[in-house]
């Protein structure tokens, strides 16, 4: 699996004119190698070449992680000796290149100044390309999808039991986090957002030590990560009986989710999709609180491409994976966000979420 994506990059590579690809601990090394780092004070890159050569520059610490299944060399070193011999070595593998291309939106100075010792002409990024390899989703990583969003769909039925008069959003939360875990999420991509009342007025209202009081709408926003694969619900959900207003809104925040669903499939832009949603929104009376994108492409990060918004011509592809979750946010009064993960198919799209959207009062 990972040898035939970096095929695919090394094809792009070579069409590009591009020698060498140097990649940083995070999603796009996860899915070219396999190999699952974070960022640290230890520098790890991984090197490609466009004759499909592959270089794991990488801390001793860290070998048992590095998989040579697919081809590899490995270029290690101690807390002790530091990586400038293993720099020094990579150097010497690769020889002089006349074009080199890093990741433009993650690496950060310290990979910047190791790179600077290696031998090119020209640097450029590799991000574009990378990225647009990686927005079609193969079947492998769709069933991962897939296993992330049971997740989260089972911790959240297990989780809206609790939630009383008096509970705090924190409380909430936390119940939450550990539902996902105990399910076998290896963490959250972001933070979990519980935001009752007017603080859910608040698109990013992260769990606060608010309580939560009956008549409130409850914005629940948050996570699940699986293999690596990422799933990002949100449900608004009341604690008792709440004003005609605030189920206006619900209402209406529901049909611009699935008015905008039922038109996704290969062809259809991305604008357009954003645009239909928007409209309900506006026709109601309610355009200018709704004040972010339709949504985000989801995978090996909680936001990618492609991203449903104004403007955006991207012509939607089978394989393509995105959120859409429209909502109103009225200032001192609530808010409302619905949001599914879709894949869009051959001839439509599969909806991965099976949550009912009905307004559930707890």
């Amino acid at each position: 699996m990972f040898q035939k994506r970096r095929e695919q990059l090394v094809s792009r590579m070579q069409q590009q004119s591009i020698d060498v690809a140097v990649l940083v601990p995070g999603s796009n090394m996860y899915y070219f190698t396999g190999l699952q780092l974070k960022q640290s004070e230890r520098l790890t890159v991984v090197a490609i070449t466009a004759h499909h050569q592959l270089y794991f520059l990488v801390p001793q610490v860290e070998l048992t992680k590095v998989d040579l299944g697919n081809g590899g060399t490995i270029l290690s070193y101690s807390d002790e000796e530091g990586p400038s011999q293993a720099i020094q070595q990579l150097k010497k593998e690769l020889g002089t290149a006349q074009t080199l291309a890093v990741e433009f939106d993650t690496m950060r100075v310290k990979e910047q100044k190791a790179i600077e010792n290696l031998t090119y002409d020209t640097l450029c990024d590799i991000g574009e390309t990378i990225r647009d390899i990686r927005m079609e989703k193969d079947e492998h990583e769709i069933a991962l999808m897939r296993q992330a969003v049971q997740i989260v769909e089972e911790s959240l039925a297990a989780t809206l039991p609790i939630i009383q008069a008096g509970i705090s959003e924190m409380e909430v939360a936390a119940q939450l986090e550990y539902e996902m875990r105990r399910r076998g999420s290896e963490g959250t991509p972001f933070g979990t957002i519980v935001a009752s009342g007017y603080r859910g007025a608040l698109p990013h209202g992260r769990a606060s030590t608010k309580k939560i009081e009956t008549g409130e709408l409850i914005v629940i926003d948050f996570g699940a990560i699986y293999k690596g694969y990422v799933a990002d619900m949100t449900r608004t959900v009341a604690l008792g009986e709440v004003s005609p207003t605030l189920k206006t809104i619900y209402s209406i925040v529901k049909q611009a989710n699935e008015t905008a669903i039922a038109a996704i499939k290969p062809g259809m832009t991305a604008h357009a999709i954003d645009d239909l949603a928007r409209d309900i929104i506006r026709d109601a009376g309610y355009g200018n609180t709704f004040t972010h994108r339709l949504g985000h492409g989801i995978g090996l990060s909680a936001h990618e491409e492609p991203y449903m918004m104004q403007r955006n011509q991207l012509v939607l592809k089978p394989g393509m994976a995105f959120t859409v979750e429209p909502g109103i946010y009225v200032q001192d009064v609530g808010g409302v966000r619905i949001e599914d993960n879709l894949i869009v198919t051959e001839d439509g799209y599969e909806n991965l979420m099976t949550y009912s959207k009905e307004l559930i009062i707890l």
